[in-house]
C-alpha cells in the first residue's frame, strides 16, 4: 500500500548525507520562522496604524458634529436677531411718524394760539 520501494529497508544512506538533508532543511525553516516573525510584526504596525487612524476618524467626527451644532446654533441666533431687527426698525418707524404727527400737532396749536392773540 505504501508508495516505497519494496527494498525500501534496505536501502542505506550515508550520515553526512542525512546530515546535510538535515541542514537544509534546518535553514529553510530558519528562513520561513524569520519570514512569518517579519510579517507577524508588519501586520502588528498595520493594525497599529489602522487603530491610529480610526481614532483620528472618530475625532474628525466629532469635531464635525460639534461644528454643525454651532453652525446651527448661529443660524438660530441669526434669525432671532434678524426678526428683532426687523421688529425695531417697524418700531423706529411708527416713532418717526409720531413724531412727525406731534410736531404737526404743535404747529398747529402754535399758529392757534397766534390767531387768538391776534384777535
Amino acid at each position: 500500500s505504501s508508495n516505497l520501494p519494496q527494498d525500501a529497508e534496505k536501502i542505506l544512506v550515508p550520515l553526512p548525507e542525512v546530515h546535510t538533508a538535515i541542514n537544509s532543511e534546518r535553514e529553510s525553516y530558519d528562513r520561513l520562522l524569520l519570514l512569518m516573525l517579519q510579517g507577524s510584526t508588519d501586520l502588528k504596525n498595520s493594525e497599529d496604524d489602522l487603530v491610529g487612524l480610526r481614532g483620528t476618524l472618530e475625532a474628525v467626527f466629532a469635531e464635525s458634529k460639534e461644528k454643525d451644532k454651532i453652525q446651527a446654533n448661529d443660524s438660530k441666533l441669526i434669525m432671532q436677531l434678524s426678526k428683532k431687527l426687523e421688529t425695531l426698525l417697524m418700531d423706529n418707524e411708527d416713532l418717526r411718524d409720531q413724531n412727525e404727527n406731534l410736531n404737526h400737532r404743535i404747529i398747529t396749536l402754535e399758529n392757534e394760539k397766534v390767531g387768538v392773540y391776534e384777535t
